[in-house]
């Protein structure tokens, strides 16, 4: 068994806005940096075998501060296939479903697998970008403990891949910003 401990970035100003990031590196908020610097003391009871992140700032800087005095930050792999599902041209805009543009709500109830924002991803397209990623580091680390920090939406996806769900189930897990979720999975 692999033992995969995930953990969602810290607060940004988006996250307290209800704003699609996506892509767009929006930094840690103050909160953010706080809630990263306390999940240090959730992970001190972890050896970690590797660690891997998404290669955008707020994950970046989520995995600094949370693996401080326990895993070197230069041996962390950066890794864009764990980036936030992209959002395209609507990256910044509200995620509550009633602000979003009628056009956009009807197209996304019509077909959430495959609806995409205009030059976004949908979520199959993620789900195609994470899976060969997931494959490979189950592979590689048998036995042994991963840490991943990454985005919300990337992350209900690697459940879904676990848990072997199709990707608009609506049984999401929403993970809190910067507090560790442990999973063991098959190798």
């Amino acid at each position: 068994m692999t033992t995969l401990v995930l953990i969602r970035h810290g607060q940004t100003d988006w996250n307290l806005h209800h704003r699609y990031q996506g892509i767009t590196d929006i930094p840690l908020n103050a909160t953010g940096e706080e809630q990263a610097k306390n999940a240090n003391a959730l992970l001190r009871k972890y050896r970690f075998d590797a660690v891997y992140c998404s290669d955008l700032d707020r994950a970046k800087t989520t995995a600094r501060l949370a693996l401080k005095d326990i895993y070197p930050y230069e041996k962390i792999i950066f890794d864009r296939r764990l980036r936030e599902r992209n959002f395209g041209a609507y990256e910044g805009g509200p995620y509550d479903k009633e602000f979003l543009p009628s056009e956009y709500r009807t197209a996304m109830e019509a077909d959430p697998e495959n609806f995409k924002f205009p030059e976004g991803e949908s979520l199959n397209d993620v789900k195609n970008r994470l899976e060969p990623f997931y494959n490979e580091i189950i592979k590689r680390h048998p036995n042994d403990t991963i840490l991943i920090t990454a985005h919300g939406s990337l992350l209900s996806m690697m459940f879904f891949l676990i848990e072997g769900k199709p990707v608009c189930d609506k049984t999401r897990r929403h993970l809190p910003n910067a507090e560790p979720f442990e999973i063991m999975v098959k190798a």
